[in-house]
């Protein structure tokens, strides 16, 4: 699941809305242009109809893994940029059936699998996933914050300790140098 970003760059205002995992933001988009001409009641098809498609840049906000996440993720959304909620808009008129709107499966070729003794291809290897920056969770970054500040204030915490151990040991050097030049003076 998703959290994406409509922004109004003659406004500035920025809606907030989220999307299935897989729908890319302007797929979204999209979707909510199409459904422009349903005649729905929302007030971001009144800004939509005002402005044009043009006017809109979509962008992508952040990656959810669960429901809970996806909540704190738009909220999130809509503090930072002052923004307006698009969850829940509808796309399709009230009253149709999801069965009508499901994409109708292609019909498959029945292939002969060769048997396993043949050839086996070897296997792509697999490539890791580069973290991208963001968490996917306000609580999981505000923890990483945290414990970042922690250890920021510990390593400060060691260099002061240590440059207090250096200045007592040049003071007892010095003195130690002042002691013995004090008693060559008076010989």
């Amino acid at each position: 699941m998703i959290v994406f970003t409509l922004t109004n760059e003659d406004t500035d205002q920025v809606w907030v809305g989220t999307a299935r995992e897989g729908v890319s933001p302007e797929a979204r988009f999209q979707q909510i242009q199409a459904a422009l001409t349903l005649g729905i009641d929302h007030p971001f098809y009144e800004e939509l109809k005002k402005f044009g498609a043009s006017a809109f840049t979509p962008s992508l906000f952040a990656v959810a893994e669960d429901r809970l996440e996806l909540q704190e993720l738009v909220e999130e959304a809509l503090d930072s940029f002052n923004a307006k909620s698009l969850v829940g808009i509808k796309t399709v008129k009230p009253g149709t059936t999801k069965s009508a709107l499901a994409p109708k499966p292609k019909p498959r070729a029945s292939r002969v699998k060769p048997a396993a003794s043949t050839t086996t291809k070897p296997k792509k290897p697999v490539k890791e996933k580069l973290a991208t920056g963001r968490t996917g969770s306000a609580t999981k970054e505000r923890a990483i914050k945290a414990g970042i500040e922690a250890e920021k204030a510990a390593m400060a915490a060691a260099k002061a300790r240590k440059a207090q151990e250096e200045a007592d040991e040049m003071k007892a050097i010095l003195a130690g140098l002042d002691a013995r030049g004090s008693t060559l003076s008076r010989r």
